[in-house]
């Protein structure tokens, strides 16, 4: 696989390799952009259609397409291929378990600028409850790739929210196979920092900050939310003192709540400090690191709460 610096290409790229070789590979989009998507349109016609600004329909065509035999994916705005549409990704795909990849781009404040109508703060929350679902969370541009090809690979339906980063390597562009669906990504005997997506590289930069204040502390990357890998996720913060969980999403019902819920289901009882977007709109308009401190999600906000919770 090709070294990324960028999601769209990483995305698109492989789908647009994997689509030539196999006919029956449909990608939708819903009138969202990517420069790959001429290839398609200029070798593969049938194989690329814009539905317009109508994601409530894209689902529907994708259960329609996949029922003939088609892989889907359908691309669009985060925001708005799961908030928008989540009534026809329930019954007309998640019902019939159906081989439908919902790509959505643009997780969290990377729409800073735009205002609540394009954070997309809920979509963990939501897609983890419905039955059948798998939900990735990558955390760099190689496991962005590779996860096309799993999706590819994979039955039923899928959702990938992709980031646009940009994100610190962390994989080797060789790896392919995420199938643990997390990694240990730095040991320490302090504390074990479990992070997902963007927050993967912003916790690479914490635990530098905290090593100066002597807190020894770990990162573990929970890329694959749903279904999670309880045996292997208890095994890697087994020898940890105090877990938190860091996320650019709202603390109801997303990565702090699966951690919670597997350590509960299992009868552990390590100290947990969930780190997340407040129950509450954002209504400020700036850059994403300015919106993102103002939730104390920056590295400061973030050694902080830390700090003040060990103390």
């Amino acid at each position: 696989m090709k070294v990324y610096t960028d999601t769209r290409d990483a995305t698109f790229e492989e789908l647009y390799s994997i689509a030539l070789q196999n006919p029956d590979v449909v990608v939708l989009s819903a009138d969202t952009g990517a420069r790959i998507f001429k290839e398609f349109q200029r070798n593969i016609p049938k194989q690329f259609l814009n539905v317009g600004v109508s994601e409530q329909n894209a689902m529907s065509v994708a259960a329609g397409l996949a029922l003939t035999g088609k892989k889907v994916f359908v691309f669009g705005i985060s925001n708005f291929v799961t908030l928008r549409c989540y009534e026809q990704i329930k019954n007309d795909i998640c019902c019939m378990d159906l081989p439908v990849t919902v790509l959505g781009m643009g997780t969290g404040y990377v729409y800073s600028i735009d205002g609540p109508t394009h954070h997309i703060t809920q979509d963990i929350s939501i897609m983890r409850a419905l039955p059948g679902m798998t939900i990735w969370s990558p955390s760099d541009y190689t496991m962005v790739g590779a996860l096309v090809h799993m999706a590819y690979k994979s039955p039923g339906p899928k959702y990938i929210r992709i980031d646009k980063g940009p994100f610190t390597p962390i994989y080797d562009p060789g790896k392919l196979d995420f199938s643990d669906g997390l990694a240990t990504v730095k040991s320490g005997k302090d504390l074990t920092i479990v992070a997902t997506a963007i927050m993967v590289t912003q916790a690479l930069k914490v635990v530098e900050e905290l090593a100066i204040h002597g807190v020894d502390a770990g990162i573990v990357d929970f890329y694959r939310l749903k279904p999670a890998n309880n045996r292997f996720f208890l095994e890697a913060v087994s020898h940890s003192k105090r877990i938190v969980t860091l996320e650019e999403h709202t603390i109801a019902g997303g990565l702090g709540s699966i951690v919670c819920e597997i350590m509960a289901d299992q009868g552990t009882t390590i100290p947990v400090k969930r780190i997340g977007i407040p129950d509450n709109y954002r209504l400020e308009v700036g850059s994403r690191a300015w919106v993102q401190s103002l939730d104390g999600l920056d590295v400061y906000g973030i050694t902080k709460t830390i700090l003040d919770w060990i103390e």
